[in-house]
């Protein structure tokens, strides 16, 4: 598994984020939606599960991963990196493709969770 020990910052979610999965190969749809679970995210990447079994370092492969966090919608097309399999899932790593609004609302929401989970916890 290849971690990125330079991210600024990668959040461990308490609760995953369910999202919807597309696979695309330059503008044609490849795949129907299939749901997953975001299980740590930063403003580069994120990892998730899925009980699918996805190509990993195909780069004409894009993947549109649209999910909420604290109430954004976020849109973070993007490329497998890693895969692992984990029981009867699989376990990835995600990599966006660097989209700096999509960047600056993931930046948002985990600061405002991170608040939110802070004030729990007194």
């Amino acid at each position: 598994m290849r971690y990125k020990r330079n991210e600024a910052f990668r959040y461990q979610l308490n609760d995953s984020i369910e999202a919807v999965l597309t696979l695309k190969i330059d503008a044609d749809t490849l795949s129907s939606k299939g749901h997953v679970l975001i299980d740590n995210i930063s403003p580069n990447g994120l990892r998730f599960r899925s009980a699918y079994d996805l190509p990993v370092g195909d780069t004409r492969l894009l993947l549109q991963l649209p999910f909420t966090l604290n109430e954004n919608e976020i849109m973070m097309p993007g490329h497998i990196t890693w895969k692992k399999k984990m029981g009867n899932q699989f376990e990835y790593g995600y990599e966006g493709t660097g989209d700096n609004n999509a960047k600056q609302k993931i930046i948002s929401g985990l600061k405002e969770l991170s608040r939110m989970e802070n004030k729990e916890q007194e």
